[in-house]
């Protein structure tokens, strides 16, 4: 029984493969935006400082190395729960041909390797 309490126990496997599809592509997009935006102020700030506003670039520096942390995690999830996934269908098939009648011992030690 799912836990209630916990909110990816709404989701099917599927749903939750496409989340963190999401949330590569979200983190992708971040760090992207990231590095204009530095690009942005360095160029900006060629010129010298602008009057009455404070300079982003240390905290654009500081958020770039998590978002890559982030990406990198974010793109691992995805990896690791589509080889699950492809793990869980092949052994379903593999499953399915023990249990299909007329298979001798023979033909499974072949899907088997």
């Amino acid at each position: 029984m799912p836990d209630p309490k916990n909110p990816l126990a709404r989701l099917d496997r599927q749903e939750i493969l496409w989340m963190a599809a999401i949330l590569k592509d979200a983190c992708r997009e971040r760090l992207e935006k990231n590095l204009v935006s530095q690009e942005f102020e360095e160029r900006l700030y060629q010129r010298g400082p602008v009057e009455g506003r404070l300079d982003p670039r240390p905290f654009l520096r500081i958020w770039e190395p998590r978002y890559r942390k982030f990406l990198e995690v974010a793109t691992e999830l995805e990896t690791w729960m589509a080889a699950e996934d492809a793990r869980s269908v092949a052994d379903s098939l593999r499953t399915q041909f023990h249990k299909a009648p007329g298979n001798s011992k023979r033909k499974a030690r072949a899907l088997n390797g």
